[in-house]
């Protein structure tokens, strides 16, 4: 018995299809060698090259606690891929006729409150719409990882914002919160969910049977894998998310279905030349900045190619679809592994297949001397966004993203189109971000700012948010001001500039006209300027 399922284990383990030398297999069975063992998650891969898969792996395990390996027709939450399907159902109801791109969605779902500004079902699909990210606003409420969310929670906390991030239109800010109003819309619209009519006009016609938009996280789906990560003791843990919602995520599919998918941007099977066409169309800001953000699509290039792509990452899964159309040739990882980097992993995929077309620049040697000069924390007043800039290995860095030196004050960050310009000295200096899509940012560089104990203890008291219903509460600790919130860990802030605060996020107090902190506006990435008025004791 153990024997013929050791063999079992193996055939599914080792499971390969395609048309390409061994040679080139073996390199990219290389590629994803860390992943390729019984004791450990892993991803499915599918070479797709002119309507064909020409290799298709697993690697690792679906299941670790039945040691379950993975195989090309293992289904995958593939988290922010499922965007693209969203937007294709409000891109074909718009070509049907049943709801313009130019509607205020308000329309279809009045539960958005009016913030005095349309937002368009165009603003949806292109993350321009200004509204907070439903993820964000559930965390700084105190919602955990693990909590179950439904659609209707995500209706209610929207129902309670006052503000936008920004005006619609103005910026791109990528927003979860968008897609799943897209997907309440095509409900309203419809008169059947977004799983239905998805399945009805694309799934079944292109024969993607074991694809669909996963609405209740209970319902057992056969062939399933699970996620893990591994907590801060190197123990693997499931870590699956518990969504009772869909439309920015929660498609659930394999990599063999979706290179049928990949296949329809030729054919256009479904939908058509209309609907393809509108599906890569980029958009627009209202100052005209082109983007690259298509209807859940991103359109870029890579090594001299041009690219259409996404990812996803939710919880312990993580995903990447990368199309080259003028090579007809894709590359598709799911993984159920916290910690894989599927787009790394998809271009060193690509890279065996295509030659770099760039016209190769000699290297710039870089000064260290001013390079480490530029390393330091540098903030944008505007959007609220602080960046800290590191210098180790000779490298100037954000994070795990080194940035390549083309001058001693201006940087690219590979494989993109984001440049990096610094003026000024090491001391004062400022920083512009050009990011492809989403136009210029100014950084300026800060400086240590300090406050005595004492100057800390105005800045006490509760603080109440009727957005999330939730209060915070400011207090000193150890001779550090920290806040108090509900189902996390205290959080320690520290002064950034004169009655701005950051740790987990950025804290901005606001005071009154006898210059008392009246309350405090919260910013957190996809959540900016998120009102705390201070409760007062009687």
């Amino acid at each position: 018995m153990r024997l013929s399922l050791f063999f079992l284990f193996v055939n599914l383990f080792t499971f390969t299809h395609g048309q390409i030398p061994d040679s080139l297999s073996k390199k990219v069975d290389a590629i994803f060698a860390e992943y390729d063992k019984t004791n450990s998650p892993g991803c499915a891969l599918a070479i797709l090259k002119d309507g064909k898969i020409i290799y298709k792996r697993g690697y690792g395990m679906s299941n670790m606690e039945y040691n379950i390996a993975i195989s090309p027709s293992s289904i995958f939450h593939i988290a922010s891929i499922s965007k693209q399907f969203t937007a294709a159902a409000i891109v074909r109801l718009s070509l049907e006729g049943k709801l313009s791109l130019d509607d205020d969605i308000r329309k279809y779902i009045p539960e958005v409150p009016d913030f005095g500004h349309k937002i368009t079902f165009s603003n949806l699909i292109h993350h321009t719409s200004g509204i907070r990210d439903q993820w964000a606003l559930q965390r700084l409420a105190g919602w955990r990882a693990d909590d179950l969310v439904t659609e209707k929670d995500i209706l209610d906390m929207l129902a309670r914002q006052k503000a936008l991030n920004f005006l619609p239109g103005e910026e791109y800010l990528y927003c979860n919160t968008g897609f799943t109003l897209a997907a309440v819309a095509v409900k309203r619209i419809t008169g059947v969910s977004l799983r239905d009519y998805a399945d009805s006009v694309f799934f079944k016609p292109l024969g993607m049977t074991n694809t669909h938009f996963h609405s209740d996280h209970a319902e057992i789906t056969p062939n399933r894998t699970s996620a893990y990560s591994k907590d801060p003791n190197g123990v693997w843990k499931i870590s699956i998310p518990v969504f009772d919602n869909y439309g920015a995520t929660s498609l659930f599919t394999t990599v063999e279905d979706l290179a049928k998918w990949d296949e329809n941007f030729y054919t256009k099977k479904a939908g058509g030349d209309a609907f393809i066409n509108l599906m890569q169309a980029t958009g627009a800001l209202n100052n005209k900045t082109a983007q690259t953000y298509a209807a859940g699509l991103i359109v870029s290039t890579y090594k001299g190619y041009k690219t259409v792509a996404h990812s996803g990452a939710d919880a312990g899964y993580r995903s990447n679809m990368i199309r080259f159309p003028d090579e007809h040739f894709s590359v598709v990882i799911l993984a159920n592994l916290a910690s894989i980097n599927t787009i790394s992993l998809s271009y060193k995929v690509a890279d065996l297949f295509l030659k770099d077309k760039r016209v190769q620049q000699p290297a710039f040697k870089a000064d260290y001397n001013i390079v480490k000069g530029w390393a330091g924390d540098y903030f944008e007043m505007s959007t609220q966004s602080l960046q800290n800039l590191t210098y180790t290995n000779e490298k100037l860095s954000a994070g795990i993203t080194e940035f390549l030196a083309t001058t001693n004050s201006t940087f690219t960050i590979p494989n993109t189109a984001t440049t990096l310009s610094f003026t000024g000295d090491s001391l004062n200096a400022q920083l512009e971000v050009y990011a492809e899509g989403a136009g210029l940012s100014t950084y300026k560089k800060l400086s240590k700012y300090l406050l005595s104990v004492p100057e800390l203890e105005e800045f006490k008291g509760d603080f109440y948010s009727s957005e999330l219903d939730t209060k915070y509460t400011v207090y000193i600790k150890d001779n550090i001001l920290q806040i108090k919130r509900p189902r996390y860990d205290d959080i320690k802030v520290e002064p950034l500039l004169k009655d701005i605060f950051t740790g987990n996020f950025i804290i901005r107090f606001q005071r009154n006209k006898k210059d008392k902190i009246e309350g405090f506006f919260l910013s957190a990435g996809r959540v900016r300027n998120l009102y705390f008025e201070k409760v007062l004791t009687k």
